[in-house]
């Protein structure tokens, strides 16, 4: 599966700021000086995505009351899909052809209800299978480690490994648990299977080995006869749990379905006020005519007054209807989990009141079973029914790929990383590394460099990864991003050295993102590069005007107004 990025647009109605621009398939140059806005459009292509890791980088521009839109494709089986995802705040709107508008209310927070299915649809959409252990259980990776071999930040990812998201530190064995799934070795999921199998497996043979010794020592047992009144006591107390469970859960779908009602409500709400805000900017005093008699506007200071007020009013209006929106998806959300709770609650009564036993004789069984019945006779059914699950076992169990097979694939990886490393940092014309330390794909931490050649031998390591991870089946291909490709003290000869190791060592099938940072008082090198070194395959990207800081957006003079149109009418869900 491949993603292609199409193009970006970012809007703030509040303030009628903007920013858009169309990607090429195959290198996009991002530059301008320093503090122009690369990082910002750079760190937008995973925002967007719901990634809160990088919202602390992008606070001045969320402060503008700004939306985003990425315009995207997938690739599989050689059959492309066209998707739009916008994120507007706390809210994202995903929408793919032929199919109703998906949104998900309230994902700033990575803990949420709404962010957790957030993360299980990527995870579906991306194909996307890694598990990773956090408080000794093993749960879905986060949204982050999806874009993780794919993207390079500049604030250290050029100085430390798999640390441009800081989220995914807190994770135990994440280092071996990351390579081992893009590498194609194995899942930190498939060794907890294997561990449950090995205890399940284990328990079996103990219980066969007891059982069998008591067959073949023919020992005769009598089986013990349930109570009657002891079972009606039972009855009694589950019959009233159950009544009780009951009245909660209808209860609890009571107030579930008068907040779906709500939230309806305001969702209508807000499309309402959108319209009543576009009319009114359609209507100004003086300048326009009621649209219903055709008269002139009143143009007095008082009329043009109010109709400030009202617009201002409008648009804290639906700041207001958005929050609450949020609110009230959280209280569904909740309700829910608590219903889906409850009713487990009275599945697991149910369940033990059947399996009650004294002598561990289910309910069903006591029914055929309360005459005399030989406990051998149980004994050999049972001696059965454990080899048929033994056998079943041990067959799942030769899926799965022994500690030996597992590190003799990885042994393998690192070779083959190995030998790509050291002839990548000849190019780079960087100190050869001769520790293993330094070398070994699974054991390299750090590198012993600083500056220019740490950037450089950083920069070989996340290629020879990429192009390890190609060859690797069913792993899902992202854009290659690298934020920030040369540091500031970096020379003009070592540049060229950085950009001519970067066009022959790119991915062919994926684009590649590049932002390059120039100084204002020195002619731009970026189309030199493009020319030279990418031979026309490269689109050239400048932000702002080459000269200004924080310039990524400008002044919204009615550019791409069907595009705006067709981003309000999702936000709105207007069909």
């Amino acid at each position: 599966m491949i993603f292609k990025y199409n193009s970006l647009f970012i809007f703030s109605e509040k303030n009628s700021l903007f920013f858009f621009t169309e990607f090429c398939d195959h290198v996009n140059l991002i530059h301008g000086p320093n503090t122009s806005g690369k990082s910002t459009l750079m760190q937008s292509l995973v925002y967007v995505f719901g990634i809160n890791d990088v919202k602390e980088h992008l606070e001045e521009i969320l402060a503008l009351d700004v939306f985003f839109r990425l315009d995207f494709s997938i690739t599989t089986d050689g059959i492309t899909e066209d998707l739009i995802l916008i994120r507007d705040s706390g809210i994202l709107y995903i929408k793919r052809d032929g199919r109703p508008t998906l949104v998900f209310n309230g994902v700033n927070g990575n803990s949420s209800f709404e962010h957790v299915k957030l993360k299980k649809y990527f995870h579906e959409l991306f194909g996307f299978t890694l598990f990773l252990e956090s408080k000794e259980e093993f749960k879905p990776a986060p949204i982050e480690a999806i874009f993780l071999p794919y993207y390079i930040s500049q604030s250290v990812g050029w100085v430390y490994l798999r640390k441009s998201f800081s989220s995914l530190d807190y994770y135990r064995n994440f280092k071996d648990d990351f390579l081992d799934y893009y590498l194609g070795i194995e899942t930190a999921l498939d060794r907890e299977k294997k561990k449950l199998l090995e205890a399940e497996i284990l328990k079996l043979q103990k219980e066969q080995n007891f059982l069998t010794e008591m067959e073949q020592n023919d020992l005769s047992l009598q089986v013990m006869k349930i109570s009657d009144e002891d079972f009606t006591a039972r009855s009694l107390a589950y019959l009233e749990e159950y009544k009780k469970l009951q009245d909660e859960v209808a209860q609890a779908e009571k107030e579930y379905l008068v907040r779906c009602n709500e939230l309806s409500f305001l969702n209508e709400r807000k499309s309402v006020i959108t319209r009543i805000k576009n009319n009114q900017i359609k209507q100004q005093p003086e300048d326009d005519n009621c649209p219903m008699c055709e008269q002139s506007l009143p143009n007095s200071f008082e009329r043009v007054y109010i109709y400030l007020q009202e617009n201002n009013d409008s648009i804290e209006q639906l700041k207001l209807v958005k929050e609450k929106i949020i609110d009230v998806q959280s209280t569904v959300n909740s309700l829910r989990g608590s219903i889906e709770k409850l009713k487990e609650k009275i599945n697991l009564n149910y369940q033990i009141f059947k399996s009650y036993s004294e002598q561990n004789i289910s309910m069903d069984s006591w029914m055929s079973t309360k005459a005399n019945i030989k406990l051998d006779e149980n004994i050999v059914n049972k001696i059965g029914k454990i080899a048929i699950d033994l056998k079943a076992k041990n067959d799942e169990m030769s899926g799965y790929k022994t500690e030996k097979q597992v590190l003799e694939e990885r042994n393998r990886k690192s070779y083959a990383f190995k030998d790509m490393f050291e002839k990548s940092l000849v190019e780079m014309d960087v100190k050869a590394l001769t520790d293993e330390r330094f070398t070994s794909l699974y054991k390299i931490a750090a590198f012993p460099f600083q500056g220019v050649e740490l950037h450089k031998t950083v920069m070989a390591y996340h290629f020879v990864l990429n192009k390890l991870i190609s060859e690797s089946p069913n792993i899902h291909r992202l854009p290659f991003v690298l934020d920030a490709v040369f540091k500031e003290d970096i020379d003009e000869e070592n540049k060229d050295v950085i950009v001519n190791f970067i066009a022959k060592n790119r991915p062919k099938k994926t684009q590649l993102f590049l932002s390059i940072s120039e100084k204002t008082d020195k002619p731009s090198q970026v189309a030199r590069y493009a020319s030279e070194y990418f031979k026309g395959n490269a689109k050239l990207i400048l932000i702002g005007n080459g000269k200004d800081k924080r310039a990524l957006l400008r002044p919204y003079n009615n550019e791409q107004p069907l595009l705006l149109e067709q981003s309000l009418n999702i936000i709105n869900n207007v069909n």
